[in-house]
């Protein structure tokens, strides 16, 4: 048995800077590391090899630095490396890099491929599901446990949900959440072994194939300007944001005026959904059908002409059926979530077709009747430019990205009943079991690392008492004190309540991203040269376990 691990070397994005005269990127000096994700597939693959006696490959694509990435992978205990380095490779968007990892995939016929979830400097997790399509592989993502069987391997999915069991038939590819491991130290005396160079004679595809092309760059602006406040200030700060106000008045949809159509997909999450309908609808001028697995008793009021719906399906049979449909149609353009099964789907659509996909855009405008595509990259603190060259162009969004302006009195709905892929079974699905409330409140709290453990209850405490919600980032969400569901920012979901605070939160961009639509921003940190501060409206030098007691016994009177 043969397991090919795909790896890649990025750079600390919080050491990029930009330069906002020439519009570039500045990496002189910024030291690359392993892709922590893609660590953790190589101790997969490593543990497996060392269980059910696997020859094992690692692969990375990338300039002739990425041998350290394949060096350090085989003194883990991976036996062969191969580096993919070609000119002909640069400049590949993601499509084109999946395209050249599946021509790969299929000359080595690996019976398991793994990687990370994603990379730290791109966030989109897009290549594993498309390389996936395109070498013909079972995929499955963010995947914390594999066992292998006779036919297949047997995995658990974390997903936003709970954890699904599955068991998945031969070739399968997987892409590893954190939990999965924990990776080895590496040994700097192993041996290494001598890697495969493999430039673009084995594929006909470049860089210069790719389906999307970025157009401007810039840095993300901030328009909040810090004042420092007393505690007492901010409980009437406190006070007003938790009064409740009057809902926002929404525009009615039109009939369509033409029959090119502007696809919305629904994908689990119905607040997602009517955030893409109404972004839609915004933009204006076509017929709006948006195709889901969401039953349409919870999308009252979504802004569409038509909603069809999947009945039975699962993100190959949603996926297939959404493109035929696509081919069959005139949709002219794509807009879907960002959630665990929006990004798969819109993956493989992507793959099957061949089209260019832009992932986690935090605006969508229109220009020249092409989607214009704003994407956050390196942490989120530089907003990429993309258009895409083909037809139809097609983006996936974050939860919370988009206003609600539009609704429908009422829409069509078309009922599909769809099988199940028969290389897909599903062993168990535990929930997970949560007391948190969503993240829709008009007052949300969040978690830094700056937080104790030991003074979170008593936060969770504070905003039942009030009415408030409680996330966190993403380093708070990796030591699993809250679960992954409430992680805010790049990686998470986007928030806009009244009043946010901030609670030993650095200010990472990759965070900032999150909580750009919050009414004001309220944060508390013992450290006054905290980059939060840059992105508050309020702010209190303080002590967040003092804070978070002060506030405790005020709502316990």
């Amino acid at each position: 048995m043969k397991i090919m691990v795909l790896v890649k070397q990025v750079p600390d994005v919080n050491a990029i800077r930009f330069d906002e005269k020439t519009k570039r990127i500045i990496r002189t000096g910024v030291k690359l590391s392993f892709n922590s994700y893609d660590k953790k597939a190589v101790e997969a693959a490593v543990r497996l090899s060392e269980k059910y006696k696997c020859e094992t490959y690692v692969v990375s694509m990338g300039p002739g630095d990425a041998r350290d990435v394949l060096n350090d992978s085989m003194k883990m205990g991976i036996n062969h490396a191969i580096l993919l380095n070609d000119p002909n490779f640069a400049g590949s968007d993601t499509y084109v890099t999946s395209r050249i990892l599946s021509s790969l995939i299929m000359h080595i016929s690996p019976d398991i491929v793994l990687s990370g979830k994603s990379s730290l400097d791109g966030e989109t997790s897009q290549v594993p599901p498309e390389t996936a399509e395109m070498a013909g592989y079972n995929f499955v993502s963010n995947v914390s446990s594999i066992e292998i069987a006779e036919n297949g391997v047997i995995v658990a999915r974390d997903e936003d949900s709970g954890i699904r069991k599955l068991e998945v038939l031969f070739p399968v590819f997987l892409s590893v959440s954190e939990k999965i491991n924990r990776a080895r130290q590496i040994d700097p005396s192993a041996k290494v072994e001598n890697i495969d160079i493999y430039d673009s004679r084995f594929t006909a595809w470049k860089g210069s194939d790719s389906p999307t092309s970025v157009v401007d760059t810039f840095s993300m602006a901030n328009t909040r300007n810090n004042k420092f406040i007393t505690f007492q200030e901010f409980l009437e700060i406190l006070e007003s944001s938790g009064e409740v106000k009057e809902g926002p008045e929404y525009k009615i949809l039109d009939d369509p005026a033409t029959e090119e159509i502007f696809l919305g997909l629904a994908v689990d999450d119905p607040g997602t959904s009517i955030e893409i309908s109404s972004k839609i609808a915004e933009i204006g001028g076509h017929r709006i059908v948006v195709i889901g697995n969401i039953n349409p008793s919870r999308l009252n009021g979504m802004a569409c002409h038509k909603y069809i719906y999947l009945d039975n399906s699962d993100y190959v049979s949603f996926s297939e059926y959404v493109a035929e449909f696509i081919r069959k149609n005139k949709v002219r353009h794509v807009l879907a979530p960002s959630n665990l099964n929006g990004r798969d789907i819109s993956s493989h659509i992507a793959a099957s077709i061949g089209l260019g996909l832009t992932a986690d855009c935090v605006d969508i405008k229109f220009e020249s009747g092409k989607m214009v595509q704003y994407k956050p990259s390196f942490g989120g603190g530089i907003i990429a430019v993309i258009k895409s060259k083909t037809e139809p162009d097609m983006a996936t969004v974050r939860k919370g990205m988009f206003p609600i302006k539009f609704r429908s009195k009422s829409y069509d709905v078309q009922t599909v009943n769809l099988e199940k892929n028969e290389n897909f079974h599903e062993i168990d699905n535990t929930p997970i079991d949560s007391n948190l409330h969503p993240l829709d409140t008009p007052v949300i709290f969040g978690i830094g690392t700056g937080v104790q453990a030991g003074d979170i209850p008593h936060i969770l405490e504070i905003a039942e008492k009030i009415n408030a919600s409680v996330g966190a980032t993403r380093r708070v969400v990796d030591m699993g004190r809250i679960p992954r569901q409430f992680q805010i920012g790049l990686t998470g979901m986007s928030i806009s309540p009244s009043l946010y605070v901030a609670l030993g939160i650095s200010g990472s961009d990759n965070h900032i991203v999150g909580i750009r639509y919050a009414g004001k921003v309220m944060a508390v940190n013992n450290n006054p040269d905290a980059d939060i501060f840059k992105h508050s409206d309020f702010g209190m030098i303080m002590d967040t376990h003092e804070f978070i007691e002060n506030l405790y016994t005020f709502v316990n009177k």
